[in-house]
């Protein structure tokens, strides 16, 4: 984490875009994140990607290595929709 952080800031630095790949289901793990960004000026774009718990779990199985179902399971119940105060800019896709 704290190696993909100096990465950011070296991006952020420069002024260029970069995106931050992760599952972060809940606001609490959100806002650091985005707290980060905005304190080195970034501009936060939030793209939620939705998709039924089917597909997810199929889209699992066809990893390399798959996140076990119970762990779904648990991110899915914890699970806290991106909204629109979180970030300069929210988008909702589905799936």
């Amino acid at each position: 984490m704290q190696l993909a952080k100096e990465r950011a800031r070296e991006f952020m630095h420069r002024q260029l875009s970069f995106a931050w790949n992760a599952t972060n289901v809940t606001k609490l793990l959100r806002a650091p994140l985005i707290d980060f960004f905005v304190a080195y000026g970034g501009r936060v774009r939030i793209v939620y990607l939705k998709a039924s718990f089917d597909v997810i779990v199929s889209r699992n199985r066809e990893r390399r290595e798959s996140v076990p179902e119970q762990v779904l399971d648990r991110l899915l119940d914890k699970l806290e929709v991106p909204d629109l105060t979180e970030a300069h800019t929210v988008e909702w896709i589905t799936s």
